[in-house]
């Protein structure tokens, strides 16, 4: 359903690997898990952040509080919401990132400032300006979106440890 809303930009939302493959033992591994139990294989990508989603999943197992303050999300996702429809160009591209950023201005009281203060505390070659931008977008959609979240699906599942299956994003009308 999200891939759906993103069109042209729909290739930005990569397989989530099952919890079984996040505590596999290897990526390879990782990889066979996720073919066997849902039938999709994980892209490089999806097996680079298997180490977060671990983390992540481990606190919220042992934090029940927390499983009501943390919400997964999509930085593509709400940068649509806040555009009106699907981003015109990729988030790497000059354009996209200028597109972004005009976005983000008209949230994020002097951005140019925030950016440039992580650019000075972080090398472009850890931190890329397109992830700057895509953790703004994430806050923002924390912040403004309040307790206008909405959720894809609209009605999500709960799995077997009682977590919603769902990406959350803003309702931005102002």
């Amino acid at each position: 359903m999200t891939r759906e809303r993103l069109g042209k930009r729909k290739s930005s939302v990569f397989n989530t690997p099952v919890r079984k493959a996040v505590y596999a033992g290897s990526k390879r591994e990782a990889k066979l898990i996720s073919q066997k139990l849902s039938g999709k294989s994980l892209s490089e990508q999806s097996l680079c952040i298997v180490k977060k989603i671990y983390e992540v999943d481990g606190f919220l197992q042992g934090n029940v509080e927390a499983r009501h303050r943390v919400y997964e999300s999509h930085p593509e996702l709400c940068f649509s919401q806040l555009f009106g429809g699907p981003m015109p160009f990729p988030k790497r591209d000059v354009l996209g990132m200028v597109d972004r950023f005009v976005l983000l201005e008209k949230k994020v009281c002097d951005l140019r400032s925030l950016v440039e203060a992580i650019r000075l505390k972080y090398r472009a070659s850890r931190v890329a300006g397109d992830d700057i931008l895509d953790a703004c977008v994430l806050a923002v959609t924390a912040w403004k979106g309040g307790g206008r979240l909405r959720s894809i699906p609209d009605s999500p599942e709960i799995d077997a440890t009682g977590l919603p299956m769902a990406i959350w994003h803003g309702d931005f009308q102002d």
